[in-house]
């Protein structure tokens, strides 16, 4: 096992509580000024990487958490939350009409998501040989909407 200073472990204990660099070295004792940069330099050591991976990994096996896990319950909530419950009146007899938790189904629907990579940010290049081609980062909604009004005009969009 590698030799840490005091400051580089307890950057590696705290950075486990939260992933973030930059708190971690400001409760490690690293300068407010430059924990930003402390934080990001003590990430790119090999060795710091390795203490973590190791820690989390350990964790994850104490823990039974695991990305499987996560994302099964991340499946249950959404089964749960999109289920169909019928809306009773005040002597409890069903009204005809159904509820579901859309927000938790759909806060579901967006991690599930973001795991799977479906939400990140795709760079557009538009223009001709004639023009500076110019590069612009757009979501995928944004991808689909200019795909989508390309297939049904037939023109560049707007």
């Amino acid at each position: 096992m590698p030799k840490f200073t005091v400051k580089q472990q307890r950057f590696v204990d705290e950075y486990l509580v939260d992933l973030n660099a930059t708190k971690a070295a400001k409760r490690a004792g690293y300068s407010r000024k430059t924990a930003y940069s402390q934080g990001h330099r003590l990430l790119k050591n090999a060795e710091i990487q390795s203490a973590l991976t190791d820690a989390m990994t350990e964790r994850s096996r104490r823990t039974g958490l695991s990305q499987d896990w996560v994302v099964e319950k991340l499946i249950e909530n959404v089964r749960r939350a999109m289920a169909e419950v019928p809306v009773l009146d005040r002597q409890g007899i069903e009204t005809g009409e159904y509820r579901y938790n859309g927000t938790v189904a759909n806060r579901a629907l967006e991690l599930l998501g973001k795991h799977q990579s479906m939400f990140t940010d795709k760079t557009v290049v538009s223009g001709n040989s004639a023009e500076l081609i110019q590069a612009e980062k757009v979501t995928d909604l944004e991808v689909a909407r200019r795909l989508g009004f390309l297939l049904t005009r037939g023109a560049e969009p707007a």
